[in-house]
């Protein structure tokens, strides 16, 4: 023991704020997940590290802390519990909506899900539902019933009636704009019950429904990695574009592949150590795929393969301009009018010219060009991306390429409109929270007082 006693959870919440780390970076630091630095910081001296992570803290704190950082620690203990506390509120319960998801009415199979009170659904599960989104203080809560509905495949304890399919098909398309929409806690509501209900359906149902099931699973799965890579959940988001290779391979689904190996290529390249496999999966999948590419849906999904392999370039030191013309060569098939396949749910409609642009942001901004950020943001109106999530992510470059030049101002309002846009994405967002802290030290006071600091509290950025 470093300091002659043993670790509790209010001096590691301490030594969070004293380093001055989002929760997130923090627990990364010390090799632990982000629910373990929450538990401590909920807990305060109620709680006491186990012994492993004992060693941890005391080897940050020996070996990590700055004169500076140890100053703040000791203020930040000396000042006590309550005092922390009341910097850092609970979050007041937002009153929820829950969403009940209705099949679609007549003969259009392409019906969009209906925002209902959940009493009123007939869906099976509408009640239970209801009952989960008003107590859902967090994302981390549910991660457990998807990861386990990804473990069991279908083979539960509670198997009740199946959904009728038509339901579950609604439901995948509320996943999807839900995703869309940076709206994550409210489709992890969701997602648990319906990938079981569509493995049962891959073991139980007929030739024709397995099919189906098969291919609603593989987008499910895909929408289920990009939320979990998204909440920095990578573990998760694996094991989701595992399944979701998996669903595609078993009925030889084109865009499935291709949608499963761009979300493998995320995951992979949310690690530095993996980049290069990153690149590799998206390269040679794009190689592949690309050469059979005839319907919009596998159009789709070997465009966004060419953007996740630009970023990925830039990312390992290399020239992107290759990938990013690749991608915009689709994209301009596309606006030539391809046909769709209307017997796969599978499609990435997120990718088209305006998107390529916001990609091509994004690649600078990976390679450190903020210039060439803000050069590309005046040529791109926001307006035009096709998602709320892809609009929010135009001002989290514009935000992040403003602060790298230390136009603070700029910077804050580009974060507070993306944050207005897609609050629940933003407030996510690693580089976000990165930045955000780099702009506490360094910007004036009348901002880290006012609408800076504010920010930083809510992306989860200790304000001392």
């Amino acid at each position: 023991m470093i300091r002659g006693r043993e670790w509790t959870g209010f001096e590691a919440a301490a030594l969070q704020e004293a380093m001055r780390q989002p929760i997130r970076q923090f627990a990364a630091m010390l090799g632990v997940e982000t629910t373990t630095v929450n538990n401590w910081r909920s807990g305060l001296s109620a709680v006491k590290p186990r012994s492993e992570k004992q060693e941890i803290l005391d080897t940050t704190y020996a070996q990590r802390t700055t004169a500076e950082d140890r100053a703040r620690f000791d203020q930040i203990l000396a000042e006590g519990e309550a005092a922390w506390r009341a910097r850092h509120p609970k979050p007041a319960r937002k009153q929820r909506v829950a969403i009940a998801v209705d099949e679609p009415t007549g003969s259009d199979p392409g019906g969009e899900p209906t925002m209902v009170p959940a009493a009123s659904s007939p869906d099976r599960g509408s009640a239970e539902f209801g009952a989960k989104l008003a107590e859902a203080d967090d994302f981390s809560g549910l991660v457990t019933d998807i990861e386990t509905a990804f473990w069991a495949a279908g083979n539960v304890t509670d198997n009740g009636p199946l959904r009728p399919m038509s339901a579950l098909l609604t439901a995948s398309r509320a996943v999807t704009r839900l995703n869309m929409a940076g709206e994550y806690t409210t489709l992890a509501l969701l997602v648990g019950p319906l990938i079981t209900d569509l493995y049962r359906y891959t073991r139980d149902g007929n030739e024709g429904d397995q099919r189906i099931a098969w291919d609603v699973l593989t987008q499910v799965a895909f929408d289920t990695s990009v939320v979990m890579r998204a909440r920095g959940r990578l573990a998760e988001a694996w094991t989701a574009a595992r399944a979701a290779e998996d669903a595609a391979r078993t009925i030889e689904s084109r865009p499935g592949v291709a949608a499963a190996a761009f979300v493998s290529s995320q995951v992979l390249l949310a690690r530095p150590a993996s980049a290069k496999a990153a690149l590799d999966r998206a390269e040679t999948t794009a190689a592949l795929a690309g050469a059979r590419a005839q319907t919009a849906n596998e159009v789709q999904a070997v465009g966004m393969l060419h953007l996740q392999a630009s970023l990925a370039t830039a990312a390992t030191g290399g020239d992107p301009r290759d990938h990013l013309e690749h991608a915009a060569e689709y994209a301009a098939r596309l606006d030539r009018s391809i046909t769709a396949d209307h017997s796969t749910v599978i499609a990435n409609t997120t990718f088209g010219s305006s998107n390529v642009a916001l990609w091509k942001m994004s690649v600078a901004m990976e390679a450190d060009e903020p210039d060439t950020v803000l050069d590309l943001a005046s040529k791109l109106k926001p307006q035009t991306l096709p998602t709320p999530g892809r609009a929010a992510q135009y001002w989290v470059e514009v935000g992040r390429a403003a602060a790298s030049r230390r136009a603070h101002e700029i910077a804050l309002d580009a974060f507070l409109r993306a944050e207005s846009i897609a609050p629940e994405h933003v407030r996510n967002i690693d580089t976000v929270q990165e930045v955000v802290a780099k702009m506490m030290l360094e910007a004036k006071r009348s901002l880290t007082a006012g609408d800076l600091g504010n920010l930083a509290q809510r992306v989860g950025v200790a304000v001392v």
